[in-house]
């Protein structure tokens, strides 16, 4: 037999009285292959009609047929086959059926081909001649992952394996370009190569999305295609706002078996031309600092530090054949450069972070004018804040945007941030707007919520923010964040200082 993956089958006896069994082994094996309660239901509807057919109609009264079951894993979700060696079937000569009713949850006889029509994605008759004859049905997952493309057995061995690059290697031809869309399932294998099911942007898994982003302009994804064909990494430029002027450079991945040739250093040339080519006014990256290796091909092309989010990657990540086991949430560096330096930059730093962020912004290559003014001098405001939250909630990150400044963002930000920790998110992080001089006066009365210093990114808002972090019981250790360049170090040192979860 060939080899299937996620197979099983069920016999029963032609029986009415075996409906219930048959519905409960489709219905738990739905469940344990990701469907939810509504779809598990309709699969039981339309397998419990397939059956009655069956009992109905293949076998006389004094026979003592037996129906076979079976489902499988195939691509884009579960098939399940009716099969029996009853009495030839004729679909089209069954009647026409009223509709009017919800065949997720119920049926009426005789409407049978109708409700497994109504329930399932597919449904295929077929007549086998003396193997009898079956009825085929297929229903998706609402959301296709790269294991609905390609069979979980087939990623399994690939889990399990230790991903050790080889000690000697010979040097592979690649050409660097932009990704196909019939080229996105071969994107979510590198992801998968690399990070197994750990990486912290969802997207990457599920090959429709990846094709859709590209399509929308939010991603701009490069792969590195070798001579034969195969793609061997991935890179991306990333738009988090429709009218963003900056992207990220992101999901720079490259298979175990093709690093250490200078894939990553050439994804890094052709996304710096892309974004020029693209009017952009800047471009950041967010390397981890497991190791530094991301951070100096950031150094080598003219990116220069100026955030450092604390823990924001779960411990459960595995960046695969580099470190196995996170020994606490990795934290990531974040780095930017101008396409396009502002003539001008105006910023309305707090008080106590101004020379810090003057320095950033000065390794940056730009000279940021700070006028003269208090914190309480700012005029007061009448409307109402506007934040936009995002949680991600596998991750165990939250993004606070603090869209428009107002009467009430302190006490705003504050139920928010309760909300937040209500619900167990791990790290939070809050945007502010350096080009609003509202924002030196508030973030005193934020860090005495326990928000403190993360850095900056021009752009982000898309005016310049000042970025706050929040870490919500999770324990940290400063000395095993690694960084590259003397800022970064600065950053770091000034950042431990500052945090209110220090001992």
């Amino acid at each position: 037999m060939e080899n299937r993956c996620h197979y099983s089958r069920l016999t029963v006896p032609a029986d009415q009285s075996y409906l219930d069994v048959v519905a409960a082994y489709v219905g738990q094996t739905a469940t344990l292959l990701g469907f939810d309660e509504q779809d598990r239901r309709s699969i039981e509807v339309a397998t419990r009609e397939a059956t009655a057919n069956v009992v109905d109609h293949a076998f006389a009264q004094w026979e003592n047929g037996n129906i076979e079951i079976s489902c499988e894993r195939v691509p884009l979700g579960l098939q399940i086959v009716v099969k029996d060696l009853g009495e030839p079937f004729d679909p089209d000569s069954i009647p026409e059926c009223p509709q009017d009713r919800d065949s997720a949850t119920e049926s009426i006889r005789g409407c049978g081909v109708f409700t497994m029509k109504d329930s399932m994605d597919e449904v295929h008759f077929r007549n086998l001649g003396p193997n009898g004859k079956e009825t085929v049905m297929v229903k998706y997952l609402k959301t296709a992952t790269i294991a609905d493309y390609v069979a979980a057995c087939e990623l399994g061995h690939i889990l399990h394996d230790e991903e050790q690059v080889p000690a000697e290697k010979h040097h592979v031809n690649v050409v660097i370009r932009a990704m196909e869309p019939s080229e996105a399932i071969e994107v979510c294998k590198c992801v998968y190569r690399a990070y197994g099911y750990s990486y912290t942007f969802e997207d990457l898994y599920y090959p429709d999305r990846i094709i859709a982003l590209n399509k929308s302009g939010k991603v701009y994804s490069a792969v590195a295609v070798t001579d034969q064909g195969e793609v061997a990494g991935h890179a991306a430029l990333v738009k988090y706002h429709e009218n963003a002027m900056i992207a990220e450079t992101a999901v720079g991945v490259v298979k175990p078996e093709f690093r250490s040739q200078g894939i990553l250093n050439r994804f890094e040339e052709h996304l710096i031309d892309k974004a020029r080519s693209m009017g952009l006014m800047g471009l950041f990256g967010r390397p981890v600092t497991t190791h530094t290796y991301s951070q100096q091909v950031g150094l080598r092309y003219g990116m220069r530090d100026c955030a450092i989010l604390l823990g924001y990657v779960p411990q459960t990540a595995s960046f695969r054949g580099i470190a196995q086991k996170l020994l606490q949430r990795e934290t990531l560096l974040t780095h930017f450069m101008y396409l396009t330096e502002p003539s001008r930059l105006a910023i309305f730093p707090p008080n106590h972070h101004a020379d810090m962020i003057a320095r950033l912004y000065a390794q940056l290559g730009v000279h940021a004018e700070i006028p003269f003014a208090s914190e309480d001098s700012a005029d007061p405001i009448d409307s109402d804040a506007v934040l936009n939250t995002a949680v991600y909630g596998s991750s165990g990150i939250a993004k606070i945007e603090v869209k428009r400044n107002g009467k009430n963002a302190i006490p705003l930000v504050r139920r928010t941030l309760h909300d937040l920790r209500i619900k167990h998110v791990d790290v939070i992080h809050l945007y502010l707007s350096l080009f609003d001089p509202q924002t030196s006066g508030i973030v005193k009365p934020l860090e005495d919520l326990g928000f403190f210093f993360a850095g900056i990114l021009p752009g982000a808002l898309p005016d310049d923010a000042l970025i706050l972090q929040y870490l919500n019981n999770v324990p940290f250790d400063y000395s095993r964040v690694k960084v590259a360049s003397e800022t970064a170090q600065e950053l770091l040192s000034y950042i431990e200082r500052l945090d209110p979860n220090r001992v």
